[in-house]
Parts: C-alpha cells; structure tokens; sequence
C-alpha cells in the first residue's frame, strides 16, 4: 500500500506556487495538496493519506484555513482541497490526532501512534514540511524501525522550501504568481543512511550484503541517468563507455561477496585470489567517473581501498590479512581455521611439498605430539634452529587445539570461555606473524616454474645453494605463468604482476628459478639480473630404455635431475 504521510501545522500558509523538477502546482496554501498533485502527475498514486494533526492543527488548517482568516480571502481547508483531489475515493483520507509532544511521555505516545498506522509491507513518501521542531527526526527514527520490524519502505522525503522566499514582509510584496518555491527531494539522504548502515556492517561483520544491495541499486539509478543523457543528447555519443561505470559497480559487489564468501566458509586457495581481484575492482572504481557521481560510495571506497591495500602478492602474508580480517569481524572460528590451514601450507612451501597433498598436510598435525611422546625426529624447519623449530610446532599444535574446541563446539575435557577466543587468535596471529615475516638466515629460492619441485631438486638446491626457503608463485601467478597466450606481441604488461611479485618477495642474493616460455623466460632472468638475483634453470639427464611388451619393443624416456645452473647474459 502507498501510503503518503505528512504533518499539518498551526500557521497561516500563504500561497504559492510549489516546483518539483519540471512540474508546478500554482496558487496553493498548502505543500500536502501540492505534493500529491506534483507526485500523481509522475505516476505514483496513492492509497492513503494520513495527515497527523494537534488539537490546534485541526481547528486552523484542516476544518478551515488560517490564511483565509488572517487576510479575509476565502480559501479551503486542507480537508476539503485532499477531497478535490480525491473525489472518487474519499474515504482514503484520514486525519490522525497526536498530542504536542510536550513531555517524554506525549513523545511516547506520538512514537506508538505512528507505529500504529503503518502497516506490514506499506510503502512511504513522508512530507516534512510543516513537522514542527522534533517531528522530522522522530518520523524518520519509526520509519526506519519500521523498516525492519515490518518491512516498510520508503519511497520518498520531501521538503517544500517556502521559507527559500524570504521573510513574510517580503513575501506579501511578491505576487503569487512569481512565488515559486521549490520542494526539496531529500530521499538520497535515505540512501545515504542506508550506506552508513552497510558499511558499519561490513567493516564490523565483514558481511557485504548490504552493500552489494545499495551497489546494485546505484548502479540501476546511475543507468537510468546515462539513457536519459543520451536520449536527450544530439551528438553521438559511445554508449558501451558509457554504461561501462554502472558494470564496475555491478562487479565490485559481486567481487566483494565473492571473498566475504570465501572467508565465511574457509575457502583457503580462493583467499589470495579473491582479495586481489576484489582490490583490483576497488582501485578500478575509484579512479572512474563512477567514484565522482555516487558520494556515499566514494566514501567506502576510500575506506576499502586503504584496507585491501594491505593485500599483495605474497600468499601467505595475504592470509596473515585475512585472519585479522576475521579477528577485526569477530569471525574468530573462520580466522583459527584459516590460519591453522594457512601455518601448514607456509610449513609445505618451507620444503617445498605439495600444499594439496592431504598427506603432506596432515604431516604436521600431530607432530609435536609425537616430539613429545619422542616418536618423531625433529625435522628442523629450513632456516631455523632447533629450539626455533619445537616452538614452531608447539604452535601449531596449540593453534590446532584452540580451533578444535571451537570447531566442536566445546565438546572437549577443558572448553575455552568465550571471551578467550579473541585474546588467543589475536597471540596467535602475532607469533605466526614473526615466523611468516621473519628474516632468517640463508638464501632463499623463488619458484617461477610450472612444476613441483621434485626430493632431489629440493635436497640439491639445499646443499649446493645453502637454500633455506622455497618460494613459490601464488595460484593465481602460477596460472598465468603457465599458460603465457602464444598470440601476444609483447609480454610487458602480461608479466608486469611477476615481476612485481619478485620484487616484493626477493632479497638481494636470492636464487630464482625460472623456466618456461622461451621470451618471457628471458625477461624474467634479465630483470632478476639487474635486481642482483641469481636467475638459475634445471639440468637433467634423459635415459632412454626400450622395453619388450609382446610383440612391441616400447620406448621410455626418464628424465633425471642433474644440476642447477645459473643464467648468464653476455
């Protein structure tokens, strides 16, 4: 139902003519009969009307005319101008009689008989013309109540600005007819209200589903106003650059919920992916008309830009991000997992093993278990001593514990208190924080190669090249490293993320492996080079074994690792 609501003051209102947009309502005491007239001419109509009146409302301006007393010119009351329009269906006008609102009490009474006369599911253009004092804030506050305890909408505010004209000395000096005043659509500030709820939401849940609504819905406005432009505009004009903007916003919701998604539910190997696409989409947006037009959206981009800025090439720091992403939401059962998962996969790519290995994973599970029962061998993680590497796995295996009494939802001998959590993940996230960023001793070996890295390449490059981290590319990079398009000209921009991905991880001294396409091989070994990097590729040895198998003599081919060897450019 299309409610239209407004409130009906005590003071002569003098006529004149009320302008919205294009459209005008000439010679007319009162903003009500003008607003309906204005709005049902732009194709709204209405199903009720509700005109909250005082005592002292009632008697000068709804049965009679305040105006027409003061100046002794015959003109009706707001009753009988609502039933003009009205005339087919009278019975849609009601007058609601509210107190003063002189005490806290008059002010709860006004509270419950605004509530009262919304209804399930109403839809609302609210006038605030003549609320007198507090009655704008008020309304606003139920309405927005209203929102969500029964899914009101709001369809419109409006202000009718006859104050814009001057003082009333000055106003009785001007002809009606030149009294043009202006009425204010202040429904953005609706919107605006609703983005101040949306970003509270995101940035304190990490939940973007408000914002993904709002984005959606500016995007459609900002749409509209683009096919307006061109259909009014005489010069050709590029329509597909055009609605280019209202797409971006499009992407940058889906883009935000897509890595809400995949902290929500864990999603380990999409983490990386999904914060820098959505960082990507974020600096997109700001640099773009867009980011100009809408000003609630440019305020969050700022703040999301600053915040995923954090986000870079480097997985593991990445999820360093994500888990204080979790622990600034309090989504601290999604940050234990999250950085449980992501200690071991830091652990795998320390030796160099298969991250998606369920084996090589559970691996590190229990082992301080086993150090402690003295079950296992001390493997010593590569670049720390021994002291370091029983804490290491100390760490794990009390990160583990924490996450499982969560997981388990306290079904253990010695539950953890809930306030615990916070203050755990929060250590947690410290002291993995100084292994992850730590600057241990020895060299370290980034892996710009399509492959794992086999036990003997592992072993060798620790031996020969004194090796204490292996460094692979992120799943993101390793993609595109393998699948170089045959049909580019030049591989500049292709490969600008890699090279940028080796600058952000490499210290001067540090080995790089690099094998793949012939050309963009040779620019990565030419940038390592003048980055003081030692650019190296793998030898092996091809044995050749003819098998009988029947009546054939099969062919097999082993290749065996032989060597390292540095790239050298003359």
């Amino acid at each position: 139902m299309l409610k239209f609501i407004s409130f009906l003051g005590t003071n002569a209102y003098h006529p004149c003519n009320y302008i919205l947009d294009d459209e005008k309502v000439e010679n007319c005491c009162y903003i009500q009969e003008a607003l309906i007239r204005l709005l049902t001419n732009k194709g709204l109509k209405f199903d009720s009307v509700l005109v909250f009146t005082t005592e002292a409302a009632y008697k000068n301006n709804w049965i009679s005319n305040a105006y027409s007393k003061s100046y002794n010119e015959q003109r009706p009351g707001l009753e009988k101008a609502l039933e003009d329009i009205f005339r087919d269906d009278p019975r849609c006008i009601r007058r609601i009689p509210i107190p003063s609102g002189n005490n806290e009490r008059e002010l709860w009474k006004l509270f419950e008989i605004l509530m009262a006369n919304i209804e399930e599911g109403d839809e609302i253009v609210l006038d605030i013309t003549h609320s007198f004092r507090f009655l704008p804030m008020l309304t606003f506050i139920v309405l927005c109540f209203a929102r969500i305890v029964k899914r009101c909408e709001i369809k419109g505010i409006y202000y009718g600005a006859f104050d814009a004209l001057g003082g009333i000395e000055k106003i009785k000096n001007i002809p009606v007819s030149e009294r043009n005043a202006p009425v204010f659509d202040l429904t953005p500030f609706v919107v605006l209200f609703d983005w101040v709820i949306g970003v509270d939401r995101y940035l304190e849940t990490g939940d973007a589903s408000i914002i993904e609504r709002l984005t959606r819905e500016e995007s459609a406005r900002l749409s509209r106003r683009i096919s307006e432009n061109i259909s009014q505009c005489e010069l050709p004009i590029d329509a597909a650059y055009l609605f280019k903007e209202p797409r971006l916003l499009r992407k940058l919701a889906e883009a935000m919920v897509q890595f809400s998604s995949a902290v929500f539910t864990c999603r380990g190997q999409d983490l990386s992916i999904k914060a820098l696409e959505l960082k990507k989409v974020i600096n997109e947006v700001v640099e773009s008309k867009a980011y100009k037009h809408i000003k609630p959206l440019a305020q969050i981009m700022d703040l999301l830009k600053n915040r995923f800025n954090r986000f870079g090439q480097d997985e593991h720091v990445n999820m360093l991000e994500t888990v204080r992403w979790c622990l600034e939401n309090r989504m601290y059962q999604q940050g234990l997992t999250i950085l449980e998962e992501g200690l071991i996969s830091f652990a795998c790519d320390m030796y160099g093993l298969n991250k998606r290995d369920k084996e090589c994973r559970q691996r590190y599970s229990g082992y301080y278990r086993e150090i402690q029962e003295g079950t296992a061998f001390v493997k010593l993680l590569n670049g720390f001593d021994l002291n370091t590497t029983i804490e290491f796995y100390k760490l794990l295996y009390n990160l583990s514990n924490l996450r499982n009494d969560i997981n388990h939802a306290g079904w253990t001998p010695h539950p953890n208190k809930p306030v615990t959590f916070k203050e755990k993940l929060m250590n947690f996230l410290s002291e993995v924080e100084k292994i992850i960023k730590s600057d241990a001793p020895g060299r370290r070996m980034l892996l710009v190669f399509s492959h794992q890295l086999t036990e003997a390449q592992q072993r060798q490059a620790q031996q020969k090249f004194h090796i204490t981290q292996f460094i692979p590319l992120s799943p993101v990079l390793l993609e595109k490293w393998s699948n170089i398009p045959p049909d580019l000209d030049k591989l500049d921009d292709y490969l600008a993320d890699i090279l940028n991905w080796i600058d952000d991880n490499a210290r001067g001294g540090d080995y790089v492996l690099v094998q793949g396409d012939y050309g963009a091989t040779m620019m990565v070994v030419a940038h390592c080079i003048k980055r003081n990097l030692k650019p190296v590729y793998a030898t092996t040895h091809r044995l050749v074994k003819e098998e009988m198998q029947g009546d054939k003599v099969v062919t097999v081919r082993e290749f065996e690792h032989v060597d390292f060897r540095e790239y050298r450019l003359f």
